[in-house]
């Protein structure tokens, strides 16, 4: 494999970088605020749908209240109309007795409004404990979001501008690489785990370990300074 001395410094600078990179993007995916957020966040959406449905329950009691005092209201204003036509009648008893049948059928329905409207009431009562209380419970889980995702930020932050600054100074590396050799090393790196690149020391791969045979290795030491791998088709260091 081709390559001179200035190229040769180029790809173990570059592979330097590449397994700063591996460590720092294991060390951002493993972070434990990552797994902290999402739990919470997971707890967070379960208590959003309690939220949204003690809500609607909330507003059909709401609408339950309104009804009940829309129809009382409507009684009220018959039941005065009715006892209006009694104490008008003059003496009209047959019209008497039915506006007073009528009257304590108005009676008699608000009586029983009056009980709906009061458990009505008590369950809107209940209900209002329930939000409230997974409001504040709601309000607790995004304090505690926020405080995991500051710490993942900052924390992860530094990771996230180390990996930016690393990946843009093995661009830089990158390109000054010949086309090929650069082909060849990514594609290396991209079968063997991101580690493209190993040396010869003391007849073995420094990376598989694999020891090189003595007819490879007079191969190998033939094509200094960047021969391959027998084993593992690394790139293979040859020399100091």
């Amino acid at each position: 494999m081709k390559a001179d001395t200035k190229d040769l410094a180029t790809l173990l600078n570059m592979q330097h970088i590449d397994m700063e990179l591996i460590r720092a993007r294991k060390k951002l995916a493993e972070l434990p605020q990552r797994a902290q957020i999402l739990e919470i966040r997971t707890k967070k959406q379960a208590v959003e749908e309690k939220q949204a449905k003690i809500a609607a329950m909330k507003k059909e009691a709401d609408l339950a209240v309104a009804r009940i005092k829309d129809e009382d209201g409507r009684l009220a204003a018959r039941q005065a109309e009715t006892q209006e036509k009694i104490d008008g009648s003059r003496g009209d008893y047959r019209s008497v007795e039915a506006l007073t049948k009528d009257l304590g059928g108005i009676a008699k329905r608000r009586t029983t409004l009056e009980e709906d409207l009061s458990e009505a009431n008590a369950k809107l009562v209940q209900i209002s404990e329930v939000q409230s209380q997974i409001t504040d419970a709601l309000e607790k889980i995004v304090k505690q979001e926020n405080v995991y995702v500051a710490s993942f930020q900052k924390e992860g932050g530094g990771l996230g501008s180390g990996i930016a600054s690393a990946e843009k100074k093995r661009s830089e590396l990158a390109a000054a690489l010949p086309a090929d050799l650069l082909v060849e090393y990514e594609k290396i790196a991209s079968r063997s785990g991101g580690i493209a690149l190993a040396r010869l020391v003391n007849g073995s791969c420094s990376v598989c370990r694999a020891a090189i045979t003595e007819g490879k290795l007079l191969q190998v030491q033939a094509e200094a300074p960047l021969s391959t791998c027998p084993a593992c088709k690394r790139m293979l260091v040859v020399g100091e």
